[in-house]
């Protein structure tokens, strides 16, 4: 006959159920999900290609802003991230300080795209004023936009020379739009890859944005000589660079000297010093000497002649610290 379990009995047989261990297992394991829709792109060894490219970017215009606007600028790389054109458009706020640019070989369009708040304290700054951050939003004046003219072309210049020590490039910025609607370089539904920088100046701070067609940055990162810059340091040496670098050393000049003594005189000797004076050393013709290779003490010898000619013989291997005073 069945029985009729109470709600007390119940909640207390679930209560007592032991939890199955795969189920833990299952309930530990991390799950990632993957967009198909959107893959990422970007390789891990072309993502550090562009930080360290971005890196110096940063430092060295932050160095150049600091004394335009007189005062201590911070401006560091917050990141590198592969969306889509439209996804990086919407992020853009109206108005806005838009500014496109373009590349020569590879040919490219780009963005720079800064905050509005950020160019108006410059150029008060520059004008002479205090500067102050504002929250309202407004379009960058036409004089605005001439004095920021220089500080992008700076940027601009900041990119072509961080990007020529993997491959040279001309750069320039073609002109400023306020309405991210007016701003079109690539289709919508292209991948982008944007570098985000953030600049802090006092206690605001503000965000200098990046974007390059992944179109642009693909061609870029296969080129062979950006390539072979990519893999050097990974790659295994083959047996002919040995030998052509032995060869290189083996032929190499090399300055070698030896020191034959050494000694202190006061000033005033050495001001009465005149042709024919002798100078004693604490050196004895029975000492060893020291033996330099481009001012690195490495042998031990001794003083001898040969052919009517001073000359020194090889002992040993100095042994002592290779750094003394000559």
């Amino acid at each position: 006959m069945a029985k009729i379990l109470s709600q007390e009995e119940i909640d207390a047989l679930i209560s007592n159920i032991s939890t199955n261990p795969d189920d833990k297992q299952k309930e530990g394991k991390k799950v990632t999900v993957y967009d198909f829709k959107q893959p990422h792109l970007i390789s891990k060894e072309q993502l550090r290609l562009l930080e360290s490219i971005h890196e110096d970017l940063a430092r060295n215009f932050s160095v150049f802003l600091s004394a335009q606007l007189r005062m201590i600028v911070d401006m560091n790389l917050l990141g590198v991230d592969q969306i889509m054109y439209s996804e990086f458009m919407m992020s853009i706020s109206n108005p806005g300080a838009i500014y496109i640019g373009e590349f020569e070989k590879p040919a490219s369009k780009f963005i720079l795209e800064m905050d509005p708040g950020l160019a108006i304290f410059t150029v008060e700054r520059i004008f002479g004023g205090k500067g102050d951050y504002t929250t309202i939003t407004r379009a960058i004046s036409p004089i605005e936009q001439r004095v920021m003219n220089r500080v992008v072309q700076r940027i601009s210049g900041e990119i072509s020379k961080n990007w020529s020590t993997y491959l040279p490039l001309d750069v320039h910025i073609d002109r400023y739009e306020s309405n991210p609607e007016f701003v079109q370089i690539i289709p919508a539904s292209e991948p982008v890859v944007v570098i985000s920088m953030e600049i802090k100046i006092h206690d605001n701070a503000s965000l200098i944005n990046l974007c390059y067609p992944y179109l642009w940055i693909s061609n870029v990162m296969s080129k062979p000589e950006v390539q072979s810059k990519i893999l050097f340091g990974t790659q295994q040496s083959s047996e002919e660079d040995k030998q052509l670098i032995t060869s290189n050393l083996k032929s190499t000049p090399v300055n070698v000297k030896a020191m034959v003594g050494k000694t202190k005189v006061p000033i005033r000797l050495l001001l009465e010093l005149k042709e024919g004076d002798v100078i004693v050393t604490n050196t004895r013709l029975i000492d060893d000497i020291r033996i330099f290779a481009e001012d690195e003490p490495v042998f031990k010898g001794v003083i001898g002649t040969k052919n009517n000619n001073y000359s020194f013989m090889v002992k040993e291997f100095n042994k002592e610290e290779t750094h003394h005073d000559v």
